[in-house]
């Protein structure tokens, strides 16, 4: 069944090995206290932040209700990638018709309640509620399945200000 399975995605999704801009945080910082992702918008934490850049840059995020405290005390949160470093294990995948985010995240090795993981990964590209249309678009996906920011070049800051670019 399996194999079945794992046939009819393939021949549903093209996959192309790109090497793309990886995960890896130039700028971050860690949280004092329990935040929800609005908090960011509005600069809280010392840092202003769109929703879909903050979930974009951390994509393990989950806003999808933006009023909760999903983001915990002493959580690193990267504010800035790094545009220099590469990684290969970023992957595109070209999504065929009548695919489900189920399909799509069983095909790249998440569980179907991570779609949010692909949806912040992808920014405005993946929108599970209309999928279908969205037939021949490349998404992107991480092949070691590690959808985590690298914060091991990365500076901790405390403000916006502290950024030196």
């Amino acid at each position: 069944m399996k194999s079945v399975f794992f046939a009819v995605v393939v021949t549903l999704l093209t996959i192309a090995q790109i090497n793309a801009y990886s995960l890896y945080c130039k700028y971050h910082i860690v949280t004092q206290k329990n935040y929800s992702c609005i908090d960011f918008q509005y600069g809280v934490p010392g840092i202003r932040l769109r929703i879909n850049d903050l979930t974009g840059m951390n994509p393990t995020i989950n806003c999808s209700n933006t009023e909760k405290k999903v983001i915990k005390a002493n959580t690193k949160i990267c504010v800035r990638p790094d545009f220099d470093t590469k990684n290969t294990t970023i992957r595109k995948v070209k999504l065929g018709k009548n695919l489900t985010c189920k399909d799509v995240t069983n095909y790249v090795g998440l569980k179907a309640n991570q779609a949010y993981i692909l949806e912040n990964f992808n920014g405005n590209v993946l929108r599970c509620k209309n999928i279908k249309k969205q037939a021949g678009n490349e998404i992107d996906y991480c092949s070691d399945k590690n959808y985590k920011p690298n914060f091991s070049k990365s500076t901790k800051i405390r403000r916006e200000e502290d950024i030196k670019e």
